[in-house]
């Protein structure tokens, strides 16, 4: 029996992922998405995820280092899924087939969350179930998708968790990505037995922009944008009013809000409130501070507040942050 088997926990029921292989897909990748799941299972010594290879016609899929893999199941013969993961490669994005984009299209109405890894983000933008979603594409199509779809927002991080979008630009950020799922579901005490198996270290929160970083992305199209975004990153502490930040950029509120609302899907409060919980959840788990005091340091004005904000962003309070980490905890009565 594992320490964490050994633990009460609630039931919990199965979760069943589909992961639809398409051509020339990264092996690396799909096996980093898969591997925290089955360590899931057998640490818990429960039956939690329930995944299948797929693809539209069950032939068999040439990966993109030349293996050839035989999905298990045809996509259309896995109706009870609850999340769908499209596994591409790490070239660009190949033609999309109108009968997968259809399909999508479906599965997300159907409330299915649906996630890509590599270029694959292009599919589910293509499916046009990326509009007001943050993603993170394989670097290698990154330019194309945003002169392609501008109403997607690419984030400079390795992989995304937007709502019901799951994002990663392949390799490593696949692995990152599942486990940040498992954790959400599951809770800290078994993320941090699969990290341990795996001998992952510290998951990290807010991994640092590997190439491309956002504001690099908009600066030549939208040095206005550019500049506003600077401003707001550079005072997290003490939020400084839109009309303000409209004005030091020299255009109206109006303005600031409409090339907020067309280049990244958001207005500019939702925009800066999210860079104020990022550097919150940063210094929960990798400082001593007390939570009243990242609050504030956040510019909170309270904690309740402050938790408030931080559950409905990352679906967890920002006490549980530190549940898995009691170094922090004597750290902090030092």
């Amino acid at each position: 029996m594992t320490a964490y088997q050994a633990l009460e926990k609630a039931p919990t029921r199965l979760e069943s992922i589909g992961f639809l292989l398409l051509d020339e897909f990264s092996l690396i990748a799909l096996a980093g998405a898969l591997e925290p799941l089955r360590l899931a299972n057998q640490l818990s010594g429960s039956l939690l995820y329930r995944w299948r290879t797929l693809n539209l016609d069950g032939a068999a899929v040439r990966a993109g280092n030349g293996m050839q893999v035989s999905p298990e199941s045809r996509l259309d013969d896995e109706p009870g899924l609850d999340a769908l993961i499209l596994c591409g490669g790490d070239g660009p994005a190949g033609a999309c087939e109108p009968a997968l984009l259809e399909r999508l299209r479906s599965l997300a109405a159907a409330g299915v969350r649906l996630g890509a890894l590599a270029s694959a983000s292009w599919v589910l933008a293509e499916a046009g179930l990326l509009q007001g979603y943050e993603c993170s594409p394989a670097w290698s199509c990154r330019v194309d998708l945003r002169n392609r779809f501008p109403g997607i927002a690419l984030s400079p991080q390795p992989y995304v968790l937007d709502r019901d979008r799951y994002t990663a630009a392949g390799g490593s950020a696949a692995l990152e990505l599942m486990l940040q799922l498992i954790g959400r579901s599951q809770g800290p005490a078994l993320l941090g037995a699969i990290s341990e198996t795996l001998s992952f270290g510290q998951l990290r929160s807010e991994p640092t922009p590997p190439r491309l970083t956002l504001r690099e992305a908009l600066a030549s199209a939208q040095p206005k944008l550019q500049e506003v975004i600077a401003l707001m990153e550079a005072n997290l502490e003490e939020p400084i009013e839109l009309d303000d930040l409209a004005s030091f950029i020299e255009l109206s509120r109006r303005q600031l809000e409409r090339l907020f609302q067309k280049y990244l899907c958001c207005s500019p409060s939702r925009y800066y409130l999210k860079l104020r919980l990022l550097r919150a959840r940063q210094l929960l788990r990798q400082t001593a501070l007390p939570v009243v005091q990242v609050a504030m340091g956040c510019g909170f004005l309270s904690a309740q507040n402050f938790s408030k904000c931080y559950r409905e962003h990352f679906g967890i309070p920002p006490s549980n942050e530190r549940l898995d980490k009691p170094q922090l905890c004597r750290a902090a009565m030092h």
